[in-house]
C-alpha cells in the first residue's frame, strides 16, 4: 500500500490541471511527456513558505546550485535558478541565482551567478540564519538527461512561484517529465519535495491522468 504523505499545511483553495500528455512512442512502447499545472492558495506568508521548504529540501544546492552543473532554469536558459525580494538588514533587495554558460559541446554546463554580488556566499537555503525576510520567490529547473552515446530526450523541468496576495498566499507551479514508460505523475522526487499541503498531490494528479 502506497504510504499517504500528508503534511500540516492547509490548502485554501486548489486546482490541478494537465497540460500536457502524449505518447511520443507507440503502444507497446510508450514515451509518455507529461506536463501538469498546480495552483495551491494557503494561510502561511511566502517566508514561511520558504522555510517549510528549506526544511524538505526542495530549496537546497541540488536545486539552487552554487557550483557548475549540466542543468539551468529554462528550456531557453533565460530563467533564473531562484529569484526572490528579501528584506535584509532593512533593506529590500531583488536576489537571484541565474545560469551563465560555462561552456561544453554535448553536455552544456552553466556556472550560477548570484545578485547582488556581495550576497554571493548567502544560499537561499541560509537565509533565515542569516534574519533575511522572503516577501516572493521562485525557483526554475530544466534537467536534460544525457545518456553516454545515446542520444536521449528525457528532460524533467519545473517553475513554482510564491506570492502574497490579499488573503494568504499563492504557490503556482509548472511540472513535467518525458520519455515516461506510463502516465504516471512527473518529477516524483520533487513531488515528495512539495508534500507539506492537508492533500496528496501525487494522487490528486494521478486521479487526472487516470482520467484522460
Amino acid at each position: 500500500m502506497r504510504r499517504k504523505v500528508i503534511g500540516g499545511v492547509k490548502t485554501l483553495r486548489r486546482k490541478f490541471r494537465i497540460a500536457e500528455l502524449v505518447n511520443y512512442g507507440t503502444e507497446q512502447k510508450p514515451s509518455y511527456t507529461v506536463s501538469v499545472e498546480i495552483g495551491i492558495h494557503v494561510g502561511e506568508s511566502p517566508d514561511s513558505m520558504h522555510r517549510i521548504f528549506v526544511e524538505t529540501g526542495l530549496i537546497s544546492r541540488d536545486t539552487v546550485p552554487f557550483e557548475v552543473v549540466n542543468f539551468r532554469g529554462s528550456v531557453s536558459g533565460d530563467a533564473p535558478f531562484y529569484a526572490a525580494e528579501i528584506l535584509y538588514e532593512g533593506a529590500l533587495i531583488e536576489y537571484s541565482v541565474h545560469p551563465r554558460h560555462a561552456g561544453g559541446i554535448r553536455e552544456l554546463r552553466y556556472e550560477p551567478v548570484v545578485t547582488p554580488e556581495d550576497m554571493r556566499l548567502i544560499h537561499p537555503a541560509e537565509f533565515h540564519r542569516h534574519g533575511i525576510e522572503v516577501l516572493s520567490w521562485e525557483l526554475h529547473n530544466y534537467r536534460p538527461h544525457l545518456m553516454l552515446f545515446i542520444s536521449s530526450k528525457k528532460y524533467e523541468h519545473f517553475d513554482l512561484s510564491v506570492r502574497r496576495e490579499e488573503e494568504g498566499t499563492s504557490i503556482n507551479m509548472k511540472i513535467g517529465e518525458s520519455d515516461l514508460r506510463r502516465k504516471t505523475a512527473p518529477c516524483r522526487w520533487l513531488l515528495q519535495r512539495i508534500s507539506v499541503f492537508d492533500i496528496d498531490v501525487e494522487e490528486e494528479l494521478m486521479k487526472l491522468l487516470c482520467d484522460e
